[in-house]
């Protein structure tokens, strides 16, 4: 009968260590290969997102992220606004309609911005780096 040693990490998934894996060959092993994978995804992601969006820049995710506030505010205009003029009888269809299409803009603007954000901070965007400038 064989030995299983669990660990726990609340971000990952748990993982099972069986006794070949507490060797330090195979623990080597594993560390390589996920270093190879994580590389592999590394480079992946950096030339392919390179390649199809090659101005995601500091002014572009900059644009991003106004035109993501731009989409917040126009959501919520349109809900005080629906609210205001609703009174008792509450929101007619085509209000609800226009709530609804504000809300799928924002939420889709928010994702965009999101992912551009991870995209950046796993560094498959070179960021350009501040240089010193002499007093």
């Amino acid at each position: 009968m064989s030995r299983i040693v669990g660990t726990t990490d609340l971000e990952k998934v748990d993982r099972l260590v069986t006794q070949d894996l507490l060797d330090k060959r195979a623990l080597h092993a594993l560390a390589v290969f996920r270093d190879e994978v994580e590389m592999a995804i590394y480079t992946a992601n950096r030339e392919i997102i390179g390649q199809v969006i090659p101005q995601l820049n500091r002014d572009t995710f900059i644009r991003l992220a106004v035109m993501v506030a731009e989409a917040r505010a126009h959501y919520i205009k349109v809900g005080v606004d629906a609210t205001l003029a609703a009174g008792t009888k509450g929101p007619a269809p085509a209000t609800i309609a226009a709530l609804s299409e504000a809300r799928q803009a924002y939420e889709e603007l928010l994702h965009v911005f999101q992912a551009a954000e991870r995209v950046i901070e796993r560094g498959y965007v070179p960021v350009p780096r501040l240089t010193k400038t002499a007093p």
